[in-house]
C-alpha cells in the first residue's frame, strides 16, 4: 500500500484494513447509551474518533501504524454508531464529548490523550 492516499483512491477501492486483535474492549453505560470501546498497544494515549455515520472499523490502517509507533490506541464507537447504542435525544457534540470522558474514566486516565478524528469535538 502507498504511504499516502490524499485523494482517497485506495480507500475507495479497498476500504479500511482489518483491525488488529484488541488488548481490551468493553462497554460503558453512560447517560442513556451503551458506549463501546477497544484498546490496542501501549504507550502514550491516542483516542481515534470516527466521523458521522462511521464506526471504529474505519481506523484499520491507522491503528497498526500508531501501535508500531509506541502508542496506546483507543477506539470508541460514538453513540448511535457501530456497537454503541443511543437514546431518543438528538446528537450533540457536548453529549458525545461526555461519552468520551466516561470511557476515559473507566480506563482511569489521568492525563489528556491526543484526540484525532474526522469530527473531533473541542469540548473536552
Amino acid at each position: 500500500m502507498e504511504p499516502h492516499d490524499d485523494d482517497l483512491r485506495i480507500f475507495e477501492e479497498q476500504g479500511a484494513g482489518p483491525l488488529p486483535a484488541a488488548n481490551d474492549q468493553g462497554y460503558v453505560e453512560h447517560d442513556g447509551a451503551r458506549i463501546w470501546y477497544s484498546t490496542y498497544g501501549s504507550g502514550s494515549a491516542v483516542i481515534l474518533l470516527h466521523g458521522g455515520l462511521g464506526h471504529s472499523g474505519n481506523w484499520g490502517h491507522q491503528v497498526p501504524a500508531l501501535v508500531d509507533s509506541g502508542h496506546r490506541v483507543v477506539l470508541i464507537d460514538s453513540r448511535g454508531h457501530g456497537r454503541s447504542t443511543r437514546d431518543s435525544r438528538p446528537f450533540m457534540y457536548e453529549l458525545m464529548a461526555s461519552d468520551v470522558l466516561a470511557v476515559m474514566d473507566v480506563l482511569r486516565w489521568r492525563k489528556q490523550p491526543l484526540l484525532a478524528g474526522a469530527t473531533v469535538p473541542v469540548l473536552l
